[in-house]
C-alpha cells in the first residue's frame, strides 16, 4: 500500500504531530509513504529525508493561488497511478481544488480529514469572511461528494469540514503514551535552566502563538498570578505571528526576569514534567493535542470550554470559560496551594485511562490502516 500524505509539516502544528507519529506507525507495518507539503515550510525536510518518505513541495495558497493549483494539476498528471491513496489534512474545505484536482487526475483513493472546527486564522475583514465562507460551502459539498473516506479528529470537525458528520468516522489523535511520562530528572534540569528553584511555580503555555490559541490571555492570567505569588514564572513554548507583540507586551509589563520563551524544541514532552500547570485558552481546537499529552505526564491542565470535550479525559484538567479571567487565577492558586502531589503517580493512572480510551499511537495508527484496507478491498486493490 503506497499513500501521499498531505499536510502543512510545520513546526507547532498538531496536525503536523499526528501526521508523523501515526505514519511512523504506518511505515512499521509496510506502508510505503510520500509526503506533500503545501504551507510553503521545509521544517520536516530532514525527519521525513531521514525515515525514507520522499518529500513534495507545491507553492503556498496564499502565496500565489495560481501558481499552487496549477502545481497541484501538474503533480498530480505525472504522478496519476502512483498513489494507493492520497491522505488529504485540512483544517477548513474553502481550497478544495488539490482534492477535485486529485479525483480529476489520478486513480488514488481520496481520504480527507478533517483537523479543526473552524479557519486557522480568525478572519477579520468582513468582506473577505464572506467570500471564504462561500467557497468554504462549496468545498463542503464537494469534500462530502468525492471523498472516499472522510475522517475528523471529534463530531464538530467533521460538521465544520463536510457539512454534516453523517456518513464520517471520528478517528481518534493517538499519541505516544511512554514518551510523555513523568520524570523527576527532567523536571531538576529543565528547572535548572530556567533558573528557577524546587518551589517555584512554573506556569506553561505551549502552541503556536497566533490568535487562535489566545496567548495574551495566557499572559493576563499570569499577570494577575504574579502579582499575588511572585516566586512563579511562566514558560512559552512556541512561535508565530503574535510572537513579537507577545515579548513586548512582556517587556511592557516588567516581567522579562519570569518569563520564558522558547521558539522551539523537540523535547516538549520533558518540558510537562518541568512545570506545574499548563493553562491552554485556546478560542477553539479540532482536539487538542497538547492537553492529552500534558495529562499523561500528570500535570495539572486548565483549558477554555471551546476545546473539544473528547480531551476531558481524567481528573487533571478543568476546563472554565474564557469570560472570567479570575477564575481561571483562583484555580490555579488553589491547585498549587496544594503542591506537592506524586505527579508519577497520577501521570501512571491518567495514563492508563487514556490508553483505555482508544488514545495510543498504537491503537489509532491500527484503526487507520484497517479504514484503509477496507477501502482497497472494497475496489479489489488489496
Amino acid at each position: 500500500m503506497k499513500v501521499l500524505l498531505v499536510g502543512d509539516f510545520q513546526y507547532g502544528s498538531g496536525m503536523t504531530v499526528y501526521m508523523m507519529n501515526t505514519y511512523k506507525q504506518l511505515s512499521k507495518q509496510g506502508v510505503i509513504v510520500e509526503c506533500l507539503s503545501y504551507s510553503g515550510k521545509h521544517d520536516f525536510e530532514k525527519e521525513t529525508a531521514a525515515l525514507g518518505w520522499p518529500m513534495h513541495y507545491v507553492t503556498r495558497v496564499g502565496k500565489n493561488p495560481i501558481k499552487h493549483w496549477n502545481d497541484w494539476v501538474r503533480f498530480c498528471k505525472k504522478q496519476k497511478n502512483a498513489y494507493d491513496i492520497i491522505h488529504f489534512n485540512y483544517s477548513s474545505s474553502w481550497n478544495f481544488l488539490p482534492v477535485v484536482c486529485a479525483h480529476r487526475f489520478t486513480k488514488a483513493k481520496l481520504v480527507v480529514q478533517s483537523h479543526n472546527t473552524d479557519y486557522s486564522k480568525p478572519i477579520k475583514p468582513r468582506y473577505f469572511r464572506a467570500v471564504l465562507n462561500i467557497a468554504n460551502k462549496t468545498g463542503k459539498h464537494i469534500f462530502s461528494r468525492i471523498s472516499d473516506l472522510k475522517l475528523g479528529v471529534s463530531d464538530e470537525s467533521l460538521k465544520w469540514m463536510f457539512g454534516s458528520d453523517q456518513g464520517g468516522i471520528v478517528l481518534k489523535n493517538g499519541i505516544d503514551l511512554s514518551k510523555f511520562s513523568f520524570s523527576e530528572n527532567w523536571r531538576s534540569l529543565l528547572r535548572q535552566s530556567i533558573k528557577v528553584n524546587r518551589t517555584t511555580w512554573v506556569i506553561g503555555v505551549v502552541g503556536v502563538l497566533t490568535e487562535r490559541k489566545n496567548p495574551f490571555f495566557s499572559l493576563k492570567i499570569f499577570e494577575a498570578l504574579h502579582a499575588m505569588h511572585s516566586d512563579s514564572h511562566l514558560v512559552i513554548i512556541g512561535s508565530g505571528n503574535l510572537r513579537n507583540a507577545l515579548q513586548q507586551e512582556v517587556h511592557k509589563k516588567d516581567l522579562e526576569k519570569s518569563v520564558s520563551f522558547i521558539s522551539h524544541t523537540n523535547i516538549i514532552n520533558e518540558w510537562y514534567a518541568a512545570f506545574d500547570v499548563l493553562i491552554f485558552p485556546s478560542l477553539f481546537e479540532g482536539f487538542g493535542f497538547v492537553p492529552l499529552e500534558a495529562q499523561v505526564s500528570g500535570l495539572r491542565v486548565i483549558a477554555s470550554d471551546q476545546i473539544p470535550s473528547d480531551v476531558m479525559l481524567t481528573n487533571s484538567i478543568t476546563e472554565l470559560t474564557l469570560d472570567d479571567p479570575e477564575t481561571w487565577v483562583k484555580n490555579i492558586i488553589s491547585y498549587l496551594d496544594e503542591l506537592p502531589l506524586e505527579r508519577k503517580a497520577v501521570g501512571d493512572r491518567n495514563t492508563k485511562m487514556i490508553d483505555n480510551a482508544g488514545y495510543s499511537i498504537e491503537s489509532s495508527a491500527a484503526t487507520l490502516q484497517q479504514l484503509f484496507k477496507g477501502l482497497l478491498m472494497r475496489e479489489g486493490s488489496v
